[in-house]
């Protein structure tokens, strides 16, 4: 086989952006980035913890000053707001506001059919193959021994 993996991933993530940028343009009146789009995901996966913008640095794995701009356009743009924390005083807690959980639920319905369309045409053991292959590159890259067979 004359292809690389590295390319070969970076080809698809291409394709996914690409995609995932046209959505965005239905789901929100403001441009929402990818990893905005991930955020406000987490954040209400995680409406029922309280977020801080640490627990988001480590979900996109980014430094704070980018994650803390990212934030600040995000709450200017009415999406999140930050709240003072009744647990630590120094910290502000992240919640979606009105505007970002209905992003939130566009968000969800249109993944839904992006899953669809990803995996149109594929098999499901072709799939379980793929996660299984996909999950052990994130542990080689994580440099984590992945010997365990599912």
């Amino acid at each position: 086989m004359d292809k690389s993996l590295i390319i070969e991933i970076k080809k698809i993530d291409n394709l996914i952006l690409r995609k995932l940028l046209s959505y965005s343009k239905e789901i929100s009146n403001v441009p929402l980035s990818p990893v905005q789009i991930a955020i406000i995901k987490y954040l209400n996966d995680n409406k029922n913890n309280h977020i801080y913008q640490k627990d988001i640095e480590q979900f996109i794995q980014n430094r704070k000053s980018t994650i803390s701009s990212i934030l600040d356009t995000m709450q200017k743009n009415n999406i999140i707001e930050r709240i003072n924390s009744k647990e630590d005083l120094r910290s502000k807690e992240i919640k979606l506001t009105e505007k970002g959980i209905n992003i939130s639920n566009k968000i969800e319905e249109h993944k839904e059919l992006f899953d669809k369309t990803i995996s149109n045409n594929i098999n499901e053991n072709d799939l379980k193959i793929f996660y299984k292959v996909m999950n052990q590159i994130e542990n080689n890259l994580k440099g984590e021994d992945n010997d365990k067979t599912d």
